[in-house]
């Protein structure tokens, strides 16, 4: 039963975003409801299926059969590495809002924007893939592989469409220069990587908070790394 509710309100989680963030759908809802309501309803199911998904999945965990089982290096390599970059992507994203965000901004490939131009979105993606590494179990991987991984990749993918829907060709030298997937453009020499304009102390703030989830993961939520 508690396995079955964690599948449920995860996949309605993934579904409903997939649905309400698709295009021309979202623009549509956005026309006949308005934007303030839209964001409502739209957050109002959001938090509805999110929230007992969390709340069951954490206090019910490593539920139905183990779907794999990575070597214990493997797993603790995969999820340090993962869930620092989550961590730095996340909180670099606050300091330099992209342009194919909710936040306005100049239409520029500057800082953390140069490496993925949806920090945010890959960096909560980033998260889940960690967690998904160091759990096999069926309701460990629908959890984090559905509320984050999926959902993550997808609105990338969505919030790009509406962009270039609301846009035209305005963000089109944007979009040609930066990629979704992290360092794919710089690896492809449509940008480069330069370290100065990243912000900092973000970078610091990030390495501190990744430091104390390693440390005090065990404290925090019950399951030791280290």
């Amino acid at each position: 039963m508690l396995l079955t509710l964690i599948i449920t309100f995860s996949l309605a989680f993934a579904f409903s975003h997939i649905v309400l963030c698709a295009e021309p759908l979202r623009s549509e809802l956005v026309e006949k409801m308005g934007t303030l309501k839209f964001r409502m309803v739209y957050s109002f199911i959001a938090v509805g299926t999110f929230a007992p998904a969390a709340v069951i999945a954490f206090t019910n965990r490593h539920l139905g059969p183990v779907l794999f089982v990575l070597p214990p290096w493997a797993e603790l390599s995969l999820a340090l590495v993962l869930m620092f970059g989550a961590v730095q992507l996340i909180v670099l994203s606050l300091a330099t809002p992209s342009p194919v965000s909710l936040i306005p901004a100049k239409p520029e490939a500057r800082g953390i924007l140069r490496i993925t131009r949806h920090p945010m979105n890959i960096g909560w993606a980033s998260f889940g893939l960690a967690h998904v590494a160091a759990n096999g179990a069926l309701s460990d991987v629908v959890f984090f592989g559905a509320c984050f991984v999926v959902v993550g990749l997808l609105g990338a993918y969505h919030m790009d469409a509406r962009k270039r829907r609301q846009t035209g060709e305005q963000l089109g030298t944007f979009f040609k220069e930066t990629s979704v997937i992290p360092f794919a453009a710089i690896l492809l020499r449509r940008q480069r990587l330069v370290l100065s304009e990243l912000a900092w102390p973000m970078v610091v703030l990030g390495v501190i908070i990744w430091a104390a989830l390693v440390f005090y993961h065990g404290r925090l939520f019950g399951a030791p790394l280290l």
